[in-house]
């Protein structure tokens, strides 16, 4: 068994990407507890509720929170309106669009394209920074929710007179000739100077309604590409100035989207040249983006009171505190923010049942924290592949429904209804529960990835288009004897979202037969369409040369390929993260686990350590951290954020008593605690609503 590949950072794949290289970011001194205040006199509130650090708006004095012994974070030094709209300016964009349908309406109001504005912009960003700079500036948060639309709001923005320009020289770096362009465009152009990008309106009416998936989504392939790689260049060319006044303070974004096929967050193009990120826990964006960000950047999240109506809301506020603050220690996190002052506290400044909840366990987990704040996560020999591709087509297809109000599915809509969301979710849960801790690799950098590290396992979840030079590179990796694993519908368009006649890495499975119609993809929105018991199939009408033959197709393909060997599933994994903690759908999750773990196992890759014990449910998080002083740590939780009821049910006796085993002999004990002695099993209680963190001793 071998572990321990290298978090994501600068290498030799970055070289050869041509990523800059960030300096080494120093780690943080302990963990930040940074209380959010509406108002500059209620930030006194902060160390009350275990807080030692607050945000300083644009224009804030930091001489008063320096005084009072706070440190604190720069929070948007260039305001709102260009990496973030408010929502004042975003809403009648909308609306002028929904009730005419005309293009012309489409122009934001900020756009990254007109001259001189990101130069300014970062300018005076910059010099926000240069004042505020001192020993308690923790970060500099650039923007917040910031995006290309309105969070993640799908609308064609920006069509100004400066976007139509840039956007043709995008083309034409792409398509040199004019017939070309129109080719790749689906248009009729007489000239470059006419050229426009056709509409998501216009791409729909084009490709969807027929019995098979869309043939061609070129137009919107390039029309989005455009977006994300404008919106990337001006945070970046911000964060470079910024850098500049303050160039050992991590720069970074804070409410971070998960990636989407408009709003520009291509996490693999967006997170590499930044030092600091605070991702919001949807569709498996901070595990994405702790791949994906440089070595050694910050990493924090926001705490939340429950909302009502919520699962946590009927759950005691102290459990749901511990459990929240017990996941950050286990993921290695810099700090916290916690939102915000009017909910931990009432307008008299008397706290709140949340806010005595704050205090009390950021008090009892603080030695914790403290000790794993900005701690590595070590990853396993396996890789993830994440396809800002695939999240376009499976837009595209999961909004089909939607008809004319596609530019009403919003976050919150498409985080229960995400099929790209919910394949990374599903997959970073059953791999989690396996005991093994993936990485994630962007599609663009894959194959200069394999010429440098290999992976025993590679994986793609409902990747339904991959670039021609990926499909290669994943072809001479399974051949040199690697372990290629896919749940459904992998490679069927190109990384220009041209519908290919059959999957491109068909033969590496061993597919013989496929169809291309609509009726028998069965995945939709992220959830399987299939009917009847068992784990259901993700495609009818799949034949191949090996596998599980079933009335409605084949399942479970597998094949050897030279020295190594591809499996393909065709099952919905994207269904598994509700599936594991629902006892109705017991019976697929354990046949999706037994399957996956087979795969792993042949493959070579093992978890560093079991835990069993009575009655303990299968979502257990077994991690090993690598500490920012060297120290290696064993973390285990119970990994059910999202199911209070379940940790409720566990909880009811008290801490559960668990058995780990070690693979061989080592000396453990409790993280700044208690000496467990020398073996490769030992008899330890969990906490369903804590974390258990073991240092192996040296």
């Amino acid at each position: 068994m071998r572990r321990g590949v290298r978090h994501g950072g600068p290498g030799a794949a970055a070289i050869l990407l041509g990523i800059a290289v960030l300096p080494a970011q120093a780690p943080p001194d302990r963990f930040h507890a940074i209380l959010w205040c509406a108002a500059a006199e209620r930030t006194a509130l902060a160390p009350q509720f275990g807080c030692d650090a607050v945000q300083l708006p644009r224009g804030g004095d930091p001489r008063p929170l320096v005084d009072q012994g706070l440190g604190y974070y720069l929070d948007q030094p260039l305001g709102k309106g260009l990496l973030e709209l408010r929502d004042e300016e975003w809403r009648p964009i909308v609306q002028a669009y929904e009730r005419s349908r005309d293009p012309a309406v489409l122009v934001r109001p900020q756009c990254f394209a007109a001259p001189d504005l990101v130069a300014r912009a970062a300018v005076a960003a910059a010099a926000e920074a240069e004042r505020v700079r001192g020993p308690g500036l923790l970060f500099i948060a650039l923007a917040d929710e910031a995006s290309a639309t309105r969070h993640d709001a799908p609308l064609d923005t920006c069509r100004c007179e400066h976007c139509a320009g840039a956007f043709r020289t995008f083309l034409r770096d792409r398509h040199p000739s004019l017939d070309a362009a129109n080719e790749a465009l689906g248009a009729h152009f007489a000239r470059w100077e006419d050229v426009v990008a056709p509409t998501t309106d216009q791409v729909r009416r084009r490709e969807l309604g027929d019995v098979e998936l869309p043939a061609d989504l070129r137009p919107f392939a390039l029309r989005q590409e455009f977006v994300d790689t404008q919106f990337a260049a001006a945070v970046h060319a911000i964060a470079a100035v910024v850098r500049t006044a303050a160039p050992s303070v991590p720069i970074g974004l804070t409410g971070l989207q998960v990636p989407g096929a408009f709003g520009g967050n291509h996490f693999a193009r967006l997170l590499p040249p930044l030092s600091m990120a605070e991702p919001y826990a949807i569709g498996g964006a901070p595990e994405l983006a702790r791949s994906l960000l440089p070595m050694g950047a910050h990493r924090y999240t926001t705490l939340f009171a429950p909302a009502a109506g919520s699962a946590w809301a009927a759950a005691p506020i102290e459990a749901y505190v511990r459990a929240s603050l017990s996941a950050m220690a286990a993921d290695g996190l810099c700090g916290v923010v916690v939102w915000n002052d009017a909910t931990v506290a009432g307008a008299d400044g008397s706290a709140t049942a949340y806010g005595r909840a704050v205090g009390d366990e950021l008090a009892r987990l603080r030695p914790a924290l403290d000790a794993c704040a900005g701690a590595t996560v070590v990853a396993d020999p396996v890789w993830v592949v994440e396809s800002q591709s695939s999240v376009r087509v499976w837009w595209m297809l999961d909004s089909a429904q939607d008809g004319m109000t596609w530019v009403r599915r919003l976050g919150s809509y498409e985080r229960q209804h995400s099929t790209s969301q919910a394949a990374r979710l599903g997959w970073i849960r059953l791999l989690q529960d396996l005991g093994v801790e993936p990485r994630f690799v962007g599609e663009a950098e894959l194959p200069e990835r394999l010429l440098v590290e290999r992976p025993r396992c590679l994986v793609l979840p409902a990747t339904i288009a991959l670039a021609d030079r990926a499909v290669q590179a994943i072809g001479a990796y399974v051949r040199a004897g690697g372990t290629l694993l896919a749940d459904h519908s992998p490679a069927l368009y190109d990384g220009t979202l041209r519908r290919r006649s059959g999957g491109a890495l068909d033969g590496l499975f061993g597919v013989t037969e496929r169809s291309l119609a609509w009726a028998d993809l069965l995945v939709r929105q992220g959830r399987s369409t299939a009917r009847g018991a068992g784990l259901p199939l993700a495609e009818q009408g799949l034949q191949g040369r090996l596998g599980e033959r079933r009335p409605d197709g084949v399942a479970f393909l597998e094949q050897g390929q030279g020295r190594g060997r591809a499996v393909y599933l065709n099952a919905p994994v994207c269904g598994y993260d509700r599936w594991r903690v629902d006892q109705a759908a017991i019976g697929p999750a354990r046949d999706l686990r037994q399957r996956v773990r087979s795969v792993l196992r042949q493959a070579g890759v093992e978890p560093a350590f079991d835990l069993r014990g009575e009655g303990l449910p299968t979502c257990l998080l077994r991690r090993q951290l690598r500490l920012r002083d060297g120290r290696e740590v064993l973390a285990v939780r119970v990994n059910a954020l999202e199911e209070p009821t379940l940790l409720q049910h566990l909880a009811a006796a008290g801490p559960r008593p668990v058995q780990l085993e070690l693979r061989a002999a080592r000396a453990l004990r409790h993280l700044a605690g208690a000496d467990l002695g020398t073996g490769s099993r030992f008899e330890l209680e969990l906490d369903p609503f804590g974390v258990l963190l073991l240092e192996v001793a040296r």
